[in-house]
C-alpha cells in the first residue's frame, strides 16, 4: 500500500515558496522510499508551528457552513427559521457555496499544513521526529474521512497540492480511502507506542499536551470509528480491524476527549465557531432533539435547548414546507442551549461517551467486547457528565426503563444508536454520519404536504454535491467519480459505506 504526498512550505505563514516535494511511503517496509526535493526549498519551518496552526483550525475554521447548516438540519439538531432553508427542505444548494467551504477549508486551512509536517519529520528528513510525524498523520486522516465522508469519492493519493500546481487530481474511490486511513492509523499507533513525547510539539499540541497515551487512545477510537462506519459494507474486513481497536486502548474518560473551549470575554477571536454561527443563521433547537429528551425525561433538555416563556419546551421541525412554516414561525420556540451556541461552547473532534457506545454496539453484535448493556449505560452517563448534568440526576436517569437495554438486537441498537445521537451533539457531521450508518434514529420519508420532499424524494440526503469550481477545472477527474455514483452527482446518491438504510 503506497502513500502519495507532495506538499509545500508555507514561511510565516504569509510567503508561499513554490516547491513539489514527492513521497512515497510503503506499509510493508519504510514509509520512505523515494524523495524527490527541490534543493531550493525552504526547510527551516518548525513542524509544531505548523501543527498548531491546523490543529487550532481544527476547531475554528474547520467548523464550516457544512458542519452548522448542513449536518445541522440533516443531522435534525438544528432547525434553519431565516436563512438556507433549502438545505432543510432537502433542496441542492444551488449556489455551491455549502459545498465549496468544506471542501476548500479542509485541503487549504488543515491538510496541507498536516503534509507539510509529514515531509519534513518523516525517517531522514530535516526534522525527522516520529512523535511530530504520528500526530500530523493522525490528524490528516480524521480531515480526509471527514471530506470523503460528506462527498464520497475525493482526491486523496494526490488531494491539498493546488498551491504547488497539482490542479486536476485523480479522485480516488471511498473504499481505497478508508482502506488507507485505517492502515495509516495502524503504523501511527505502532509509532506512538515507542515515541517520546518529550522531544513532541513542544507546547505547539492545543490538542492533547504531547501526550503519547492520549494520542494513541485518539487514534485507536478513530480507526474503531472507521471500521465501524464501513462493517454494513464490508463485514469480514471491518471484523478483523474492530477486533484489534479493541485490543488497545480507547478514549474511556471524559479526561480523553478532543475537545477546544470557546472563551467567554471580549475578544471575538476566542468565541466558540458556533457563537458566531448562531449569531448570523439564528437557528432553533429540532423538534427531534426535544421530543427525544422530552419523552425519556432526559436531564439533558435545559442544557440543550432554552425555555420558552410559560418554562416549557418546544422544538421547530424540520423541513416545513413554506405555507406550513410561515403559521409555525409565529410561535415561540426554543433555542439552542448556551453549551452548544455559546461564546464559550465547546467544539468537539471526539468523545469518550460515542467510543463507549461503539463498543456496546460490537458486544452487541459480537464483534467483540461483552456486555453490550454496561458499556450502553456508561455511554449514558460519560455523556452527560460531559455536559455538567448534576451526578444526583443521572443517577435518576440511570435508573429508568430508558438506561437499560431491551427487546430484539435491533431494537437494542436502536437504543445505543439514539443515545450515540445525543451525545454528538453539537459535532453535528458525525451525528449526521452516524444517522447514515445506522438508519437512526430514524427520520420518517417527508410527506410532501406539511414537509418538503425537495431533491430527494422526501428522503434523507446522503451526500454533498461535488464544488461547481472543481467540475469546471477538474471536468474529467469530477466526472469520473460521479460515473461511480448510482444516481449520479445528487443529494440522495449514496456514498459506499451508506447501505444498511
Amino acid at each position: 500500500m503506497k502513500f502519495l504526498i507532495r506538499s509545500t512550505i508555507m514561511k510565516n505563514t504569509s510567503i508561499i515558496t513554490g516547491l513539489i516535494f514527492a513521497l512515497i511511503f510503503n506499509a510493508c517496509n519504510d514509509r520512505f522510499i523515494e524523495v524527490n526535493t527541490n534543493p531550493n526549498g525552504i526547510s527551516d519551518v518548525d513542524p509544531a508551528h505548523l501543527f498548531a496552526t491546523a490543529a487550532r483550525a481544527q476547531f475554528r475554521s474547520g467548523i464550516t457552513p457544512y458542519d452548522y447548516q448542513t449536518a445541522g438540519q440533516m443531522g435534525h439538531i438544528f432547525t434553519g427559521v431565516f436563512v438556507e432553508r433549502f438545505i432543510d427542505q432537502y433542496q441542492q444548494d444551488l449556489s455551491g457555496s455549502t459545498y465549496e467551504s468544506l471542501y476548500n477549508t479542509v485541503y487549504q486551512d488543515l491538510i496541507r499544513y498536516y503534509n507539510e509536517i509529514l515531509l519534513l519529520t518523516g525517517p531522514g528528513m530535516v526534522k525527522e521526529n516520529a512523535f511530530q510525524y504520528a500526530v500530523a498523520d493522525i490528524m490528516a486522516v480524521l480531515s480526509y474521512s471527514k471530506l470523503t465522508d460528506a462527498f464520497g469519492d475525493i482526491p486523496y493519493f494526490n488531494g491539498g497540492l493546488g498551491v504547488v500546481g497539482e490542479m486536476k487530481p485523480v479522485y480516488d474511490s471511498q473504499e481505497t480511502i478508508y482502506l488507507d486511513m485505517i492502515e495509516r492509523l495502524r503504523m501511527d499507533i505502532e509509532t506512538l507506542k515507542q515515541a517520546d513525547g518529550t522531544v513532541g510539539l513542544i507546547g505547539q499540541d492545543p490538542i492533547y499536551n504531547d501526550d503519547p497515551d492520549l494520542w494513541l487512545r485518539f487514534a485507536n477510537s478513530l480507526r474503531l470509528r472507521l471500521a465501524m462506519r464501513m462493517r454494513h459494507v464490508e463485514s469480514s474486513t471491518a471484523a478483523g480491524i474492530i477486533t484489534e481497536c479493541l485490543q488497545e486502548t480507547l478514549l474511556a474518560s471524559n479526561d480523553h476527549n478532543a475537545v477546544q473551549w470557546g472563551i467567554d470575554g471580549d475578544n471575538s477571536q476566542l468565541f466558540s465557531p458556533w457563537y458566531g454561527s448562531f449569531s448570523y443563521y439564528n437557528f432553533r433547537i429540532s423538534d427531534r432533539v426535544v421530543s427525544q429528551l422530552e419523552t425519556t425525561n432526559d436531564p439533558r433538555l435545559p442544557v440543550y435547548a432554552t425555555q420558552l416563556s410559560d418554562s416549557t419546551y418546544k422544538g421547530f421541525q424540520n423541513g416545513l414546507v413554506e405555507e406550513v412554516f410561515s403559521e409555525e414561525i409565529q410561535l415561540e420556540h426554543s433555542f439552542p442551549g448556551e453549551h452548544l451556541v455559546g461564546k464559550g461552547a465547546p467544539t468537539y473532534l471526539m468523545t469518550a461517551a460515542e467510543i463507549t457506545f461503539l463498543q456496546a454496539e460490537c458486544a452487541l453484535f459480537n464483534l467483540g467486547g461483552t456486555d453490550a448493556n454496561t458499556h450502553y449505560r456508561n455511554g449514558i452517563q460519560l455523556a452527560m457528565q460531559r455536559v455538567g448534568v448534576a451526578p444526583e440526576d443521572i443517577t435518576a436517569y440511570l435508573a429508568t426503563e430508558t438506561a437499560t437495554l431491551s427487546g430484539t438486537q435491533e431494537e437494542q441498537f436502536e437504543q445505543i444508536c439514539e443515545q450515540m445521537w445525543l451525545s454528538f451533539i453539537p459535532n453535528t457531521a458525525e451525528a449526521y454520519s452516524m444517522m447514515r450508518r445506522t438508519g437512526y434514529p430514524h427520520i420518517p420519508e417527508r410527506d410532501g404536504i406539511t414537509t418538503d420532499r425537495g431533491d430527494t424524494d422526501g428522503e434523507l440526503p446522503s451526500r454533498l454535491i461535488y464544488p461547481l469550481s472543481e467540475k469546471q477545472r477538474n471536468t474529467e477527474n469530477v466526472q469520473k467519480a460521479i460515473n461511480n455514483l448510482v444516481g449520479g452527482d445528487e443529494l440522495k446518491s449514496r456514498v459506499w459505506w451508506d447501505v444498511k438504510r
